[in-house]
């Protein structure tokens, strides 16, 4: 059987291939090194004033009206750098991807429901998708949770 065909009969082709393995690794090293970054903010907000203020002025100031902004904050950059590291380290991969997914896709569409101009969404939802990925797919072969798998 040759791959085409495999594909027009719904059959996952590279669910089990080493390649795809790989390629997973790679993606899920890279996007939970993203994600890490992103969300390294998580700390900074504990001892930067500057910070807190950035937050409650673009979760109240930019007419989004969140209810306790820096707790809303705490819990997005929470979210992307916990979630990363799950990513990234393969251990409840698609919990973790599932925490970015869920945070990114509120924040994306928050952000263009209130017509916030400064925020393209498109790194956003790319972002999102790539979580999705991850949820559907695991992080594959090379993960600690294949660790704990029976197969």
């Amino acid at each position: 059987m040759t791959i085409m065909s495999d594909v027009y009969r719904n059959k996952p082709v590279v669910k089990t291939n080493t390649f795809w393995d790989v390629i997973l690794l790679i993606l899920r090293v890279w996007f939970g090194y993203v994600m890490m970054k992103n969300g390294k903010v998580f700390f900074e907000l504990f001892a930067s004033n500057g910070d807190r203020q950035f937050f409650e002025s673009l979760f109240v100031g930019n007419n989004m009206r969140f209810p306790l902004p820096l707790i809303i904050a705490f819990e997005a950059k929470g979210a992307e750098f916990f979630g990363g590291l799950f990513v990234f380290l393969g251990l409840f991969t698609r919990f973790g991807a599932g925490l970015v997914a869920l945070t990114i896709l509120i924040i994306t569409l928050t952000a263009n429901v209130e017509g916030n101009k400064t925020f393209d969404g498109t790194i956003a939802v790319s972002f999102c998708l790539f979580a999705i990925v991850f949820m559907y797919w695991g992080g594959g072969k090379y993960t600690i949770d294949s660790l704990f798998k029976n197969t």
